[in-house]
């Protein structure tokens, strides 16, 4: 049979563990074997304060107060939509 053009991987070029710059090693929340920070990782963001902590306020306000809106026109459209549709009282309303 003749072969399709495809041939097997070269599991022999892929290195060892070992061999590799960093050696594989047990990972605990972001910690190595030996719990200390691994090599190239960031330190954590400080906690937000001041004009970060405004800004995050009043982005917050701001998405309540829109999806706030929008929850009410939502809500008073689909009702307009089942009172046209011949719907009273309490199942209008729900």
């Amino acid at each position: 049979m003749p072969d399709p053009g495809c041939s097997r991987p070269d599991l022999c070029s892929i290195p060892d563990a070992d061999a590799q710059a960093e050696p594989v090693r047990a990972v605990r929340g972001g910690l190595s074997a030996n719990g200390h920070p691994l090599d190239g990782d960031d330190p954590p963001a400080p906690l937000a304060s001041g004009i970060d902590g405004t800004i995050r306020l009043s982005t917050a306000a701001a998405v309540h107060a829109v999806a706030g809106i929008a929850a009410y026109v939502s809500y008073w459209h689909a009702y307009a939509v089942v009172r046209a549709h011949g719907e009273t009282g309490i199942t209008a309303r729900l």
